[in-house]
């Protein structure tokens, strides 16, 4: 077996992981927020067949139930269907702007005039 070198992040790389991750767990909240109530689903054991994690730091994850890919979203019947995915690419971008900014305000903060 090979050994590897581990390297050590610097605490500007922890610092971009914690944001990332924060911003993460929140879009992940506000997507199921979102996308749950729009849709099609039953009471009992199907009111969990959407889900999310974040792992290791820098990844969401986001997951439903198979059959949720194949129905349109509450109201609609034609169009896209899987309201997870709907919503998911309607807020990604808005979260990706606030993430290059916090990341931008860390790296530049050693060069801002105090």
């Amino acid at each position: 077996m090979k050994r590897t070198a581990t390297k050590r992040r610097s605490k500007e790389q922890l610092n971009v992981d914690r944001i990332i991750k924060k911003e993460l767990l929140i879009l992940g909240d506000k997507i199921l927020e979102k996308a749950i109530p729009i849709s099609r689903r039953d009471t009992g054991r199907l009111q969990d067949e959407m889900n999310k994690r974040v792992a290791p730091d820098t990844t969401l994850t986001m997951y439903q139930m198979y059959y949720g890919q194949y129905n349109y979203p509450a109201g609609i019947t034609s169009g896209a269907k899987n309201a997870l995915l709907i919503t998911m690419r309607e807020m990604i971008p808005d979260t990706t702007k606030i993430i290059i900014g916090e990341i931008n305000d860390i790296l530049l903060q050693p060069f801002k005039s105090k």
